[in-house]
Protein backbone atom coordinates (compact mmCIF):
# COMPACT_ATOMS: atom_id res chain seq x y z
CA UNK A 1 0.00 0.00 0.00
CA UNK A 2 1.62 3.73 -1.04
CA UNK A 3 1.03 6.16 2.05
CA UNK A 4 -0.96 9.88 0.42
CA UNK A 5 2.47 11.26 0.90
CA UNK A 6 4.00 8.58 -1.10
CA UNK A 7 1.57 8.45 -4.13
CA UNK A 8 1.60 12.44 -4.53
CA UNK A 9 5.78 12.43 -4.00
CA UNK A 10 5.81 9.74 -6.41
CA UNK A 11 3.10 11.49 -8.54
CA UNK A 12 5.28 14.06 -9.72
CA UNK A 13 8.38 12.14 -9.72
CA UNK A 14 8.77 12.74 -13.92
CA UNK A 15 12.71 13.37 -15.45
CA UNK A 16 13.24 15.13 -18.68
CA UNK A 17 15.90 12.87 -20.14
CA UNK A 18 17.24 14.66 -23.40
CA UNK A 19 16.63 12.64 -26.47
CA UNK A 20 19.32 14.54 -28.66
CA UNK A 21 21.99 15.63 -26.28
CA UNK A 22 22.07 19.21 -27.67
CA UNK A 23 20.76 22.15 -26.49
CA UNK A 24 19.06 24.05 -29.53
CA UNK A 25 15.71 25.71 -30.96
CA UNK A 26 14.76 27.29 -27.73
CA UNK A 27 15.08 30.67 -28.01
CA UNK A 28 15.31 34.47 -25.69
CA UNK A 29 12.31 35.78 -25.16
CA UNK A 30 13.11 38.07 -22.40
CA UNK A 31 14.55 38.70 -18.92
CA UNK A 32 12.10 36.43 -17.30
CA UNK A 33 11.85 33.52 -19.81
CA UNK A 34 13.47 30.10 -19.87
CA UNK A 35 15.91 30.44 -22.71
CA UNK A 36 17.55 26.92 -23.37
CA UNK A 37 16.31 23.39 -23.03
CA UNK A 38 16.29 20.23 -23.74
CA UNK A 39 13.79 18.32 -25.91
CA UNK A 40 13.28 15.72 -23.91
CA UNK A 41 10.25 13.03 -22.40
CA UNK A 42 8.98 11.35 -19.77
CA UNK A 43 10.75 8.90 -17.77
CA UNK A 44 9.09 5.84 -17.80
CA UNK A 45 10.59 4.29 -14.67
CA UNK A 46 8.98 7.22 -12.57
CA UNK A 47 5.47 6.63 -13.58
CA UNK A 48 3.13 5.24 -11.17
CA UNK A 49 2.03 2.11 -11.78
CA UNK A 50 -1.83 1.53 -12.34
CA UNK A 51 -2.77 -2.44 -13.15
CA UNK A 52 -6.30 -2.65 -14.15
CA UNK A 53 -6.71 1.01 -14.22
CA UNK A 54 -7.90 2.40 -17.77
CA UNK A 55 -4.71 4.13 -18.66
CA UNK A 56 -2.51 0.32 -18.14
CA UNK A 57 0.06 1.21 -15.96
CA UNK A 58 -0.36 4.90 -16.14
CA UNK A 59 -2.76 6.71 -13.54
CA UNK A 60 -4.47 9.88 -14.33
CA UNK A 61 -1.81 11.98 -12.60
CA UNK A 62 -3.99 15.16 -13.21
CA UNK A 63 -6.55 13.91 -10.65
CA UNK A 64 -4.64 15.77 -7.47
CA UNK A 65 -5.11 18.75 -5.03
CA UNK A 66 -1.95 20.97 -3.41
CA UNK A 67 -1.69 21.02 -0.08
CA UNK A 68 0.46 24.23 -0.27
CA UNK A 69 -2.78 26.37 -0.89
CA UNK A 70 -4.06 29.40 1.50
CA UNK A 71 -7.68 28.81 0.00
CA UNK A 72 -9.47 27.13 2.74
CA UNK A 73 -11.90 25.36 -0.29
CA UNK A 74 -9.14 24.22 -1.85
CA UNK A 75 -7.35 22.73 1.10
CA UNK A 76 -10.13 21.52 2.03
CA UNK A 77 -10.40 19.56 -1.21
CA UNK A 78 -6.49 18.23 -0.92
CA UNK A 79 -7.24 17.32 2.71
CA UNK A 80 -10.37 14.95 2.12
CA UNK A 81 -9.78 13.58 -1.63
CA UNK A 82 -8.28 10.71 -2.30
CA UNK A 83 -5.62 11.31 -5.31
CA UNK A 84 -6.31 9.97 -8.85
CA UNK A 85 -9.91 8.80 -7.73
CA UNK A 86 -12.45 9.95 -9.66
CA UNK A 87 -15.66 9.33 -7.64
CA UNK A 88 -13.18 11.25 -4.70
CA UNK A 89 -12.54 13.62 -7.00
CA UNK A 90 -15.91 14.93 -8.16
CA UNK A 91 -17.51 14.50 -4.70
CA UNK A 92 -15.16 16.99 -2.93
CA UNK A 93 -15.14 19.53 -5.53
CA UNK A 94 -18.70 19.39 -6.07
CA UNK A 95 -19.13 19.61 -1.71
CA UNK A 96 -17.31 23.47 -2.03
CA UNK A 97 -18.79 24.02 -5.19
CA UNK A 98 -22.37 23.38 -3.45
CA UNK A 99 -21.47 25.41 0.03
CA UNK A 100 -20.33 28.40 -2.22
CA UNK A 101 -23.38 28.26 -4.34
CA UNK A 102 -25.09 28.62 -1.15
CA UNK A 103 -23.23 31.23 0.16
CA UNK A 104 -24.33 33.10 -3.47
CA UNK A 105 -27.40 32.51 -3.05
CA UNK A 106 -27.99 34.26 0.36
CA UNK A 107 -25.53 37.44 -0.57
CA UNK A 108 -27.57 38.02 -3.51
CA UNK A 109 -31.20 37.76 -1.80
CA UNK A 110 -29.92 40.15 0.50
CA UNK A 111 -28.82 42.72 -2.29
CA UNK A 112 -24.84 42.42 -1.74
CA UNK A 113 -23.81 41.68 -5.42
CA UNK A 114 -20.38 41.99 -5.47
CA UNK A 115 -19.90 39.54 -3.35
CA UNK A 116 -23.13 37.21 -4.44
CA UNK A 117 -20.68 37.75 -8.26
CA UNK A 118 -17.55 36.61 -6.31
CA UNK A 119 -18.89 33.32 -4.66
CA UNK A 120 -20.83 32.31 -8.31
CA UNK A 121 -17.78 32.62 -9.24
CA UNK A 122 -15.84 29.96 -6.73
CA UNK A 123 -18.85 27.95 -7.21
CA UNK A 124 -18.41 28.22 -10.96
CA UNK A 125 -14.55 27.29 -10.77
CA UNK A 126 -15.23 24.33 -8.47
CA UNK A 127 -18.15 22.58 -10.11
CA UNK A 128 -15.90 23.22 -13.34
CA UNK A 129 -12.97 21.14 -11.28
CA UNK A 130 -15.73 18.31 -10.58
CA UNK A 131 -17.15 17.57 -14.00
CA UNK A 132 -13.41 18.43 -15.59
CA UNK A 133 -12.34 14.84 -15.90
CA UNK A 134 -15.45 13.46 -16.04
CA UNK A 135 -16.19 10.24 -18.92
CA UNK A 136 -18.91 10.95 -20.81
CA UNK A 137 -21.13 8.12 -19.94
CA UNK A 138 -20.43 9.37 -16.16
CA UNK A 139 -24.20 9.95 -14.56
CA UNK A 140 -22.61 13.13 -12.78
CA UNK A 141 -21.02 14.85 -15.69
CA UNK A 142 -23.64 16.81 -17.71
CA UNK A 143 -25.45 17.71 -14.40
CA UNK A 144 -21.87 18.87 -12.98
CA UNK A 145 -21.36 21.26 -16.28
CA UNK A 146 -24.79 22.53 -16.34
CA UNK A 147 -24.21 23.45 -12.89
CA UNK A 148 -21.15 25.63 -14.34
CA UNK A 149 -22.56 27.31 -16.59
CA UNK A 150 -25.40 28.23 -14.06
CA UNK A 151 -23.20 29.89 -11.91
CA UNK A 152 -21.12 31.34 -14.60
CA UNK A 153 -24.49 33.09 -15.98
CA UNK A 154 -25.63 33.96 -12.07
CA UNK A 155 -22.55 35.65 -11.31
CA UNK A 156 -22.41 37.72 -14.16
CA UNK A 157 -26.24 39.12 -13.57
CA UNK A 158 -24.70 40.56 -10.53
CA UNK A 159 -21.62 42.19 -12.31
CA UNK A 160 -21.40 44.25 -15.65
CA UNK A 161 -19.32 41.82 -18.00
CA UNK A 162 -16.21 42.75 -19.64
CA UNK A 163 -16.97 39.99 -22.31
CA UNK A 164 -19.68 39.94 -24.81
CA UNK A 165 -21.62 36.40 -25.76
CA UNK A 166 -21.09 35.44 -29.69
CA UNK A 167 -22.81 33.35 -31.54
CA UNK A 168 -20.97 31.64 -34.72
CA UNK A 169 -22.37 30.10 -37.72
CA UNK A 170 -20.63 26.23 -38.33
CA UNK A 171 -21.82 23.49 -40.04
CA UNK A 172 -25.33 24.19 -39.83
CA UNK A 173 -25.11 24.36 -36.02
CA UNK A 174 -24.18 27.49 -33.50
CA UNK A 175 -20.47 27.60 -31.78
CA UNK A 176 -21.29 29.68 -28.37
CA UNK A 177 -18.73 32.06 -26.79
CA UNK A 178 -17.54 35.06 -25.73
CA UNK A 179 -15.62 37.98 -27.40
CA UNK A 180 -13.30 40.75 -24.97
CA UNK A 181 -11.97 44.15 -26.41
CA UNK A 182 -9.69 46.17 -24.55
CA UNK A 183 -11.52 49.70 -23.34
CA UNK A 184 -10.83 53.24 -24.21
CA UNK A 185 -10.46 52.55 -27.87
CA UNK A 186 -11.48 55.69 -29.88
CA UNK A 187 -15.32 54.99 -32.03
CA UNK A 188 -14.06 53.32 -34.89
CA UNK A 189 -10.99 51.33 -34.40
CA UNK A 190 -10.08 47.97 -35.12
CA UNK A 191 -8.07 45.99 -33.23
CA UNK A 192 -6.07 43.02 -33.76
CA UNK A 193 -7.61 39.85 -31.84
CA UNK A 194 -6.28 36.56 -30.74
CA UNK A 195 -8.70 33.15 -30.93
CA UNK A 196 -8.03 30.92 -28.04
CA UNK A 197 -7.49 27.04 -29.03
CA UNK A 198 -7.73 25.50 -25.68
CA UNK A 199 -7.32 21.69 -25.01
CA UNK A 200 -9.00 18.64 -24.33
CA UNK A 201 -11.08 19.42 -20.97
CA UNK A 202 -11.16 23.25 -22.29
CA UNK A 203 -14.37 25.20 -21.75
CA UNK A 204 -15.03 28.75 -23.08
CA UNK A 205 -16.55 30.50 -20.06
CA UNK A 206 -13.12 29.49 -17.91
CA UNK A 207 -10.46 30.79 -21.02
CA UNK A 208 -12.49 34.15 -21.46
CA UNK A 209 -12.05 34.85 -17.83
CA UNK A 210 -8.23 33.31 -17.44
CA UNK A 211 -5.89 33.65 -19.98
CA UNK A 212 -8.04 35.89 -22.38
CA UNK A 213 -7.72 38.94 -19.91
CA UNK A 214 -3.74 38.86 -20.54
CA UNK A 215 -3.91 39.54 -24.30
CA UNK A 216 -6.48 42.28 -23.97
CA UNK A 217 -4.32 44.12 -21.45
CA UNK A 218 -2.32 43.86 -24.16
CA UNK A 219 -4.30 45.93 -26.36
CA UNK A 220 -5.36 42.36 -28.04
CA UNK A 221 -9.26 41.32 -28.56
CA UNK A 222 -9.90 38.11 -27.43
CA UNK A 223 -12.12 35.43 -28.79
CA UNK A 224 -12.95 32.27 -27.03
CA UNK A 225 -15.27 29.71 -28.23
CA UNK A 226 -16.58 26.04 -27.57
CA UNK A 227 -15.38 25.07 -30.70
CA UNK A 228 -16.45 20.92 -31.71
CA UNK A 229 -15.09 18.99 -29.04
CA UNK A 230 -15.20 21.12 -26.34
CA UNK A 231 -17.54 22.56 -23.74
CA UNK A 232 -21.10 23.19 -25.11
CA UNK A 233 -20.59 22.21 -28.38
CA UNK A 234 -19.50 18.26 -27.35
CA UNK A 235 -21.71 18.31 -24.23
CA UNK A 236 -24.84 19.79 -25.68
CA UNK A 237 -24.41 19.20 -29.15
CA UNK A 238 -22.54 16.33 -29.75
CA UNK A 239 -19.87 18.23 -32.21
CA UNK A 240 -16.77 16.59 -32.69
CA UNK A 241 -13.78 17.72 -33.72
CA UNK A 242 -12.83 17.31 -37.56
CA UNK A 243 -9.50 16.65 -38.38
CA UNK A 244 -9.00 19.77 -40.81
CA UNK A 245 -9.61 22.59 -37.91
CA UNK A 246 -8.94 24.87 -40.38
CA UNK A 247 -12.13 24.89 -41.32
CA UNK A 248 -13.28 25.69 -37.87
CA UNK A 249 -11.06 28.96 -37.34
CA UNK A 250 -12.40 29.74 -41.12
CA UNK A 251 -15.91 30.25 -39.20
CA UNK A 252 -14.29 31.99 -36.38
CA UNK A 253 -12.16 34.69 -38.84
CA UNK A 254 -15.30 34.90 -40.68
CA UNK A 255 -16.85 36.29 -37.87
CA UNK A 256 -14.67 38.56 -36.96
CA UNK A 257 -13.56 40.15 -40.08
CA UNK A 258 -17.47 40.63 -39.73
CA UNK A 259 -16.94 43.26 -37.06
CA UNK A 260 -16.21 47.07 -37.65
CA UNK A 261 -14.26 46.71 -34.43
CA UNK A 262 -11.53 44.21 -35.50
CA UNK A 263 -8.82 44.17 -37.45
CA UNK A 264 -8.99 42.03 -40.34
CA UNK A 265 -5.25 41.56 -41.00
CA UNK A 266 -4.36 41.29 -37.56
CA UNK A 267 -5.67 37.64 -36.88
CA UNK A 268 -4.06 34.93 -34.77
CA UNK A 269 -4.19 31.90 -32.80
CA UNK A 270 -3.61 31.06 -29.39
CA UNK A 271 -3.44 26.80 -28.47
CA UNK A 272 -2.76 25.12 -25.09
CA UNK A 273 -2.48 21.33 -24.78
CA UNK A 274 -4.46 19.34 -27.34
CA UNK A 275 -4.53 23.23 -29.24
CA UNK A 276 -0.85 23.10 -29.73
CA UNK A 277 -1.74 20.64 -32.66
CA UNK A 278 -5.16 22.17 -33.55
CA UNK A 279 -3.92 25.62 -33.41
CA UNK A 280 -1.29 24.78 -36.15
CA UNK A 281 -3.55 22.70 -38.48
CA UNK A 282 -5.28 25.58 -38.76
CA UNK A 283 -2.96 27.77 -39.69
CA UNK A 284 -2.39 25.57 -42.07
CA UNK A 285 -5.29 26.19 -44.03
CA UNK A 286 -6.38 29.72 -42.80
CA UNK A 287 -3.92 31.89 -44.71
CA UNK A 288 -5.92 35.14 -42.67
CA UNK A 289 -3.94 33.44 -39.26
CA UNK A 290 -1.12 35.69 -39.04
CA UNK A 291 0.53 34.23 -36.21
CA UNK A 292 0.53 30.91 -33.84
CA UNK A 293 1.93 30.78 -30.35
CA UNK A 294 1.29 27.06 -28.76
CA UNK A 295 2.18 25.43 -25.36
CA UNK A 296 2.72 21.65 -26.20
CA UNK A 297 2.98 21.94 -29.85
CA UNK A 298 2.42 18.70 -31.36
CA UNK A 299 2.48 17.37 -34.79
CA UNK A 300 0.65 14.54 -34.30
CA UNK A 301 -2.38 13.89 -32.24
CA UNK A 302 -2.34 10.07 -32.14
CA UNK A 303 1.03 9.61 -31.30
CA UNK A 304 1.94 12.75 -29.53
CA UNK A 305 -1.19 12.43 -27.62
CA UNK A 306 -3.41 9.48 -27.55
CA UNK A 307 -0.27 6.98 -27.95
CA UNK A 308 1.84 9.15 -25.47
CA UNK A 309 -0.72 9.93 -22.51
CA UNK A 310 -2.80 6.49 -22.09
CA UNK A 311 -5.23 7.95 -19.36
CA UNK A 312 -6.57 10.07 -21.73
CA UNK A 313 -7.59 8.23 -24.55
CA UNK A 314 -11.33 7.90 -23.82
CA UNK A 315 -11.77 11.57 -23.55
CA UNK A 316 -9.91 11.81 -27.04
CA UNK A 317 -12.50 9.34 -28.59
CA UNK A 318 -15.31 11.38 -27.42
CA UNK A 319 -13.96 14.50 -28.63
CA UNK A 320 -13.52 13.23 -32.27
CA UNK A 321 -16.44 11.22 -32.01
CA UNK A 322 -15.25 7.81 -32.37
CA UNK A 323 -16.95 4.82 -31.33
CA UNK A 324 -14.52 3.12 -29.46
CA UNK A 325 -10.94 3.34 -28.98
CA UNK A 326 -10.38 0.82 -32.46
CA UNK A 327 -12.53 3.77 -34.26
CA UNK A 328 -10.14 6.57 -32.39
CA UNK A 329 -7.05 5.21 -33.40
CA UNK A 330 -8.52 4.73 -37.00
CA UNK A 331 -9.94 8.32 -37.12
CA UNK A 332 -6.80 9.52 -35.97
CA UNK A 333 -4.71 8.54 -38.51
CA UNK A 334 -6.16 11.93 -40.25
CA UNK A 335 -5.42 14.45 -36.97
CA UNK A 336 -1.73 14.99 -38.06
CA UNK A 337 -0.51 18.00 -39.62
CA UNK A 338 2.74 16.24 -41.30
CA UNK A 339 1.54 16.49 -44.75
CA UNK A 340 0.18 20.15 -44.70
CA UNK A 341 2.88 21.59 -42.09
CA UNK A 342 4.61 23.20 -44.90
CA UNK A 343 1.66 25.53 -46.08
CA UNK A 344 1.58 27.20 -42.60
CA UNK A 345 3.11 30.64 -43.45
CA UNK A 346 2.91 32.60 -40.32
CA UNK A 347 5.59 32.70 -37.78
CA UNK A 348 4.89 30.62 -35.15
CA UNK A 349 6.28 30.03 -31.06
CA UNK A 350 6.27 26.41 -30.64
CA UNK A 351 6.24 25.85 -27.14
CA UNK A 352 7.14 22.58 -24.59
CA UNK A 353 8.19 21.02 -21.94
CA UNK A 354 10.97 18.29 -21.41
CA UNK A 355 9.57 16.78 -18.76
CA UNK A 356 5.97 17.03 -19.78
CA UNK A 357 4.07 13.17 -19.06
CA UNK A 358 0.84 14.46 -20.83
CA UNK A 359 2.07 15.44 -24.30
CA UNK A 360 5.06 14.10 -25.89
CA UNK A 361 7.65 17.27 -26.07
CA UNK A 362 9.32 15.69 -29.29
CA UNK A 363 5.98 16.14 -31.20
CA UNK A 364 6.89 19.87 -31.14
CA UNK A 365 10.36 19.19 -32.50
CA UNK A 366 8.60 17.50 -35.21
CA UNK A 367 6.52 20.22 -35.86
CA UNK A 368 9.38 22.50 -36.03
CA UNK A 369 11.22 20.36 -38.25
CA UNK A 370 7.89 20.25 -40.99
CA UNK A 371 6.74 23.71 -40.21
CA UNK A 372 9.60 25.07 -43.10
CA UNK A 373 7.97 28.04 -44.31
CA UNK A 374 6.84 29.36 -41.39
CA UNK A 375 9.38 31.91 -38.73
CA UNK A 376 8.82 29.66 -36.15
CA UNK A 377 11.10 29.04 -32.88
CA UNK A 378 10.67 26.39 -30.14
CA UNK A 379 10.26 27.89 -26.52
CA UNK A 380 11.00 25.65 -23.54
CA UNK A 381 9.13 25.18 -20.57
CA UNK A 382 5.25 25.10 -21.83
CA UNK A 383 4.37 21.83 -21.09
CA UNK A 384 2.35 20.74 -18.98
CA UNK A 385 3.76 21.97 -15.37
CA UNK A 386 0.27 21.39 -13.73
CA UNK A 387 0.99 17.76 -12.74
CA UNK A 388 3.98 18.57 -10.73
CA UNK A 389 2.67 22.07 -8.90
CA UNK A 390 -0.65 20.75 -7.94
CA UNK A 391 0.73 18.08 -5.94
CA UNK A 392 2.28 20.15 -4.47
CA UNK A 393 5.96 19.80 -6.47
CA UNK A 394 7.84 22.89 -7.63
CA UNK A 395 5.91 25.88 -9.97
CA UNK A 396 7.74 28.09 -12.29
CA UNK A 397 6.67 31.82 -12.12
CA UNK A 398 6.57 32.74 -15.92
CA UNK A 399 6.25 36.08 -17.29
CA UNK A 400 3.48 36.69 -19.90
CA UNK A 401 6.24 36.05 -22.54
CA UNK A 402 3.84 34.78 -25.28
CA UNK A 403 1.17 37.30 -24.88
CA UNK A 404 4.05 39.60 -25.17
CA UNK A 405 5.42 38.41 -28.36
CA UNK A 406 1.67 38.66 -29.56
CA UNK A 407 1.42 42.03 -28.65
CA UNK A 408 4.80 42.70 -30.73
CA UNK A 409 3.95 40.65 -33.67
CA UNK A 410 0.29 41.91 -33.99
CA UNK A 411 1.86 45.82 -33.29
CA UNK A 412 -0.76 46.08 -30.68
CA UNK A 413 -1.07 48.79 -28.33
CA UNK A 414 -1.74 48.73 -25.01
CA UNK A 415 -1.44 51.98 -23.64
CA UNK A 416 -4.42 54.05 -26.10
Amino acid sequence: MFSRRRLLGTGIAAAGASLFGRRSFAQDFGPGAESLGKVGGRDEGALMPGPGLPGGAQTEIRMVASLHTADPDELEVAVRMKPYDMESWISEWTRVAERNEKFAEEYAAAGLKVTAHEHYRRAQEFYSNATLYAAEEHPRQLPLYRKYREMFDKAWTMQRPPFERVKIAWDGKQLNGYFRKPGGRPAGSRVPVVIGFQGADSMAENTIMGGGGSFVARGMGYLAVDVPGQGDAMRLQNLALPPDTERVVKALVDYLVSRNDVDPNRIALQGISMGGWSAPRAASGEPRIKAVVMASGSLDLGSDLFDYYPPIRERVRWIIGARDQDDARRKLKDYTTAAVASKIQCPMIIGYGADDRIMDPNGALRLYRAAVNSKRQMMAGLGHPHHAWKAGGPREDRPDTLQDWMMRELKADAES
